[in-house]
């Protein structure tokens, strides 16, 4: 167990580096998951990622679709980026979909550092303006 796991007691997390406190855990979802926007469907997949991160906050968990699985001629890419030492920098997207605009509402990374490379090739929605559900299979 390397020392890091001792802070945390959190196995088979991804840890920052910098900072035992702060890590997250990404686990694939065993479910169909949808993203809608005003009940419109912009993403569907049975391949989504759950992150669960812990920093300054324990935070709700993010979605990451396949870009495959996301209507991707709805995203436009702006200008806004963040940073964050699990994941790397992110690029933003604003959202042109079925007559609703969003602005930055979807980001991905591009270039994930190499602890977090799952993510690339993947895009998340903030949901607070987008739907998410985990549909129960039946």
């Amino acid at each position: 167990m390397s020392d890091t796991e001792k802070v945390t007691l959190v196995k088979n997390a991804i840890h920052d580096p910098n900072d035992a406190r702060h890590f997250m855990r990404v686990k694939s979802v065993d479910k169909t998951v949808t993203a809608t926007i005003d009940g419109k469907e912009i993403a569907k997949s049975n391949k989504v990622l759950k992150v669960q991160e812990v920093g300054f906050d324990l935070y709700d968990p993010v979605y990451y679709f396949p870009k495959d699985d996301v209507q991707m001629d709805a995203l436009h890419r702006t200008e806004k980026s963040t940073h964050c030492p699990l994941k790397g920098d992110t690029e933003y997207f604003d959202v042109n979909f079925s007559g609703t605009q969003l602005e930055n509402v979807a980001w991905h990374y591009s270039q994930p550092l190499d602890r977090s490379k799952m993510l690339k090739e993947h895009i998340a929605f903030d949901q607070s303006q987008v739907q998410i559900i985990e549909h129960t299979d039946v």
